[in-house]
């Protein structure tokens, strides 16, 4: 690796620098298979780390948003005064983004503790059905939205994010359809978006729009 001291010496190497990025490397791995393979993209261990995960998911929204619906959306900012999570700019307008996962924490718990969420009594827990699905999102939205209120505040996009083993997308297009998402007057919009999927054949992460709008989309 070039020595970023020496820019015009590209001979001078330092193999500390590979050491401690292989390093890094190795402890997000294990940061990641802790829960066995259970939400594991979106596990962390420190303040610092909850903040690159944090980005990081905000930034796939933006690019999901930008394939999906046709929005350009600027990069995610990390907010030092949380709440909201982060801010992105969407034509010209500063928008607070607040993100919450969709996760079950109990069977999240059993994973980290040693089940397996492919086989045994884990794996027939966490099946999913519409019911419980949609039953979630309204949770989520109005616990979020609420806190919000108690602080007089109001946030722009509220972006649920899952990893949930035996949750596809397919699934969520499915009974999203017909499902009656609990609007909070305190969240202006809201999303959901799913990790990466290999099977849909597309680069970016599946995104759904719940209610709201950013303004411009498809």
């Amino acid at each position: 690796m070039i020595d970023p001291d020496d820019p015009d010496d590209p001979d001078d190497t330092d193999d500390t620098d590979d050491t401690d990025d292989t390093d890094e490397l190795d402890r997000w791995v294990r940061i990641s298979n802790r829960t066995r393979g259970y939400g594991g993209v979106f596990n962390y261990a420190t303040a610092d780390d909850k903040e690159i995960v944090e980005l990081s998911t905000a930034d796939d929204w933006c690019r999901s948003i930008a394939a999906e619906f046709g929005l350009t959306v600027g990069e995610p900012e990390s907010n030092p005064d949380d709440p909201p999570d982060c801010y992105v700019s969407v034509r010209g307008k500063r928008l607070g983004i607040e993100l919450v996962q969709l996760v079950d924490r109990e069977h999240k718990r059993r994973a980290a503790l040693g089940e397996t969420p492919y086989a045994r009594k884990l794996f027939q827990d966490t099946q999913w059905s519409e019911v419980r699905f949609v039953s979630k999102l309204n949770e989520l939205i109005q616990n979020k939205g609420n806190k919000y209120q108690k602080r007089e505040k109001r946030t722009d996009v509220l972006v649920i994010h899952t990893e949930e083993t035996w949750l596809s997308s397919g699934q969520a297009r499915g009974w999203l359809a017909d499902a009656q998402i609990e609007q909070h007057p305190n969240i202006a919009s809201a999303f959901l978006l799913f990790v990466y999927e290999p099977g849909r054949g597309v680069p970016h992460w599946p995104v759904f729009r719940l209610y709201g709008d950013l303004g411009g989309m498809k």
